[in-house]
């Protein structure tokens, strides 16, 4: 039986330097470090996620930091926005869905504490800056460049530097001699002073994206788009510094995207996962691999989406309300086409197509069958929504979910079927294409 959760402390205060050794006297660094490591482990230790819909008990959420006030026409779609959210008001809404979940007993993580945390850390230190700097995280830089900005990072204090590895920096805001030398490399040297030599993640507010618990397993997201692989990146960093046991293994897929936003834990040994703009079949097939390897899942089920932007992840198009209930835009389900992941004999990983997506699913929980409730059956109302993210719900416990205020026609139709939905202004948050389910990742729910 699973053990309740351990209390949260709250986040370390202070600045920490290196920590010496256990050996040696007691110091306000050393004191400091031991409670950065502390929290770390309270915050991602036994985290264990088995059903969508059990009694949520601990979240990690990012409010939305400076780094949304880096959004310009100019880089809007690059940075994967549709919209300039108005970041004072996303952050008046992205409080009271904090506010909302903590006074529903849930702890709330926030992703610019645990950076701090690991960042007050050598070996977290490392990590963060190493991982911010390589390629694959910052492509648009060259060696050089990168390796001023590695000696940059490495001079800042610990939240100094948890903030700058979401804000980024311009050139303009570079000390001199740093800045001298990037000017003679060849990516940053005849570029504006308001150039990003380290880019801004607006998108980290939409944590989901970047962890995901299965059972007591979890996967650091690969991201899909450059405008987002220093967050999945991030994530790795964290979870290596905290030593969190339960990693599983990118194998094979290890270059294949994944994201958090596919990745849907229906219950007790069933995983569904979306195949579409942000996951890729490699990936889907890896993680199916890995968990029905390992044995503690029973059934993987893929839905291939449309590569639309409104359906870019599983959590856009269908979100669990209840143990049996999925609340699903049926528009654009219509257009998805379900499979099941299987191991033949070699431990390849077969995929078998099915007429019915929910009788499959279903079967996989055990059910006689599951209920579908509808975003809404007006066209334009559902379209509309959908923009909003009306299908993208957070359950708090079975039958009880949060959701934007402003997606009317879906929010009746789920109190219609019985479900309780608690609501929350959205307007500016949606502007990057994501709701509540979207906003937190789930890091410990009561087992199903």
């Amino acid at each position: 039986m699973r053990t309740r959760p351990r209390p949260l402390p709250g986040p370390p205060a202070g600045p920490a330097p290196a920590v010496r050794p256990s050996s040696a006297p007691s110091t306000p660094a050393a004191e400091a470090a031991r409670s950065s490591a502390a929290f770390l482990d309270a915050a991602l230790g036994d985290c264990a996620v088995d059903s969508e819909t059990s009694p949520l008990r601990r979240v990690l959420l990012h409010r939305p930091g400076s780094e949304l006030g880096r959004l310009v026409p100019e880089n809007l779609h690059t940075l994967l926005f549709d919209d300039i959210p108005w970041l004072s008001a996303a952050r008046r809404e992205h409080d009271a869905f904090s506010c909302l979940l903590r006074d529903r007993g849930v702890a709330v993580v926030e992703l610019a504490d645990l950076l701090t945390a690991a960042a007050a850390l050598p070996v977290g230190r490392r990590l963060l800056i190493d991982g911010t700097t390589r390629s694959a995280a910052a492509p648009g830089l060259g060696g050089l460049a990168g390796r001023e900005l590695r000696d940059w990072l490495r001079d800042l204090p610990p939240a100094e530097l948890a903030e700058r590895l979401l804000l980024g920096a311009t050139l303009a805001e570079l000390p001199d001699r740093h800045r001298a030398v990037l000017r003679e490399s060849l990516d940053a040297g005849d570029r504006q002073s308001d150039w990003p030599a380290l880019p801004p993640l607006p998108n980290a507010m939409f944590v989901r994206d970047t962890l995901s618990w299965i059972g007591g397993h979890c996967t650091a997201g690969r991201m899909a788009t450059p405008a987002r692989a220093r967050e999945g990146v991030l994530t790795e960093a964290l979870l290596n510094t905290a030593r969190v046991a339960g990693v599983l293994p990118a194998g094979d897929a290890a270059a294949a995207p994944l994201e958090g936003g596919d990745v849907m834990v229906a219950g007790p040994g069933c995983v569904v996962v979306g195949v579409g703009q942000r996951t890729s079949a490699a990936a889907a097939e890896g993680l199916a691999r890995s968990l029905l390897t390992g044995g503690d899942v029973r059934r993987v089920l893929a839905v291939s989406l449309p590569r639309d932007r409104q359906t870019m992840h599983l959590d856009t198009v269908m979100t669990m309300v209840d143990h049996d209930t999925f609340l699903v835009s049926r528009a654009h389900h219509q257009t998805c086409r379900w499979h099941e992941l299987v191991l033949d004999r070699r431990g390849e990983v077969r995929a078998r197509p099915a007429d019915d997506g929910f009788a499959l699913l279903a079967d996989a929980l055990g059910l006689p069958a599951v209920r579908v409730v509808d975003t809404g059956d007006d066209g334009f109302a559902v379209r509309r929504e959908q923009w909003s993210d009306s299908a993208n719900v957070l359950a708090l416990r079975p039958g009880l979910v949060v959701a934007y205020d402003r997606n009317t026609t879906a929010n009746e139709r789920l109190e219609r079927a019985g479900i309780e939905v608690i609501t929350f202004p959205g307007s500016e948050l949606a502007r990057g294409r994501g709701g509540p389910h979207c906003l937190s990742c789930p890091l410990v729910r009561d087992p199903a």
